[in-house]
């Protein structure tokens, strides 16, 4: 699994091709390397933000890819693969959320948070190297932002992350997390709204 950090690049070449399920289903081993190229970098984006600690992310990818592989019979094709994966995820993830808040343990802050997961730092246009002052301020950002969105019931998060991190439309973010269009769109309001309250003081000033 030490794949899993690699860059999206590691899925060109690859498609969800009609066949796939077919060959998932005969446990054709290539068919689940292709599938596990094409969505680890998906899954673990989101298992990362859902649960703000990259180890429990990890466990959650590995969990994820298990459980297509035990059940992938299950998969009907009343959705496509990605949806049917992202749903897998979110119900891996809400499982563990649910048991460290049952032991207050989603107090605690993860340290295995980097400025990587989300963007380089900005560098000086002079020396070409970060600024201290802007590596400073881009990971107080990125720790606020991670906090606010821990800050959120886990259904309003997993619904912002999945339309504004993970890019899918209204439509498909409501056939995974199966719910209404209407409930999943005032789900992003309400978190966007709480987001930009926890964050304002970023919005508003330190502009370095």
């Amino acid at each position: 699994m030490g794949e899993l950090t690699g860059s999206f690049g590691s899925r060109i070449g690859f498609q969800e091709s009609e066949d796939l399920v077919v060959r998932l289903r005969e446990h054709d081993e290539q068919a689940f390397a292709e599938v596990f190229h094409l969505y680890k970098d998906l899954v673990y984006t989101l298992s990362v933000k859902l649960l703000s600690d990259k180890s429990e992310a990890m466990d959650v990818t590995q969990e994820v890819f298990l459980t297509l592989y035990r059940k992938i019979n299950s998969f009907r094709g009343e959705c496509s693969l990605k949806t049917w994966l992202y749903r897998v995820t979110l119900n891996q993830a809400a499982n563990r959320n649910r048991w460290w808040r049952r032991r207050f343990l989603d107090r605690t802050e993860s340290l295995s948070l980097g400025l990587k997961d989300n963007g380089q730092p900005v560098p000086d246009p002079v020396s070409n190297q970060p600024r201290p002052d802007r590596v400073a301020f881009a990971v107080e950002i990125q720790k606020a932002l991670q906090e606010a969105l821990d800050s959120l019931p886990f259904e309003q998060r997993a619904a912002v992350l999945l339309r504004d991190v993970q890019g899918l439309s209204y439509e498909e973010v409501a056939e995974v997390v199966g719910a209404e269009v209407g409930t999943v769109k005032s789900r992003i309001a309400r978190g966007r709204e709480r987001l930009k309250e926890r964050l304002k003081a970023y919005r508003e000033g330190a502009d370095l």
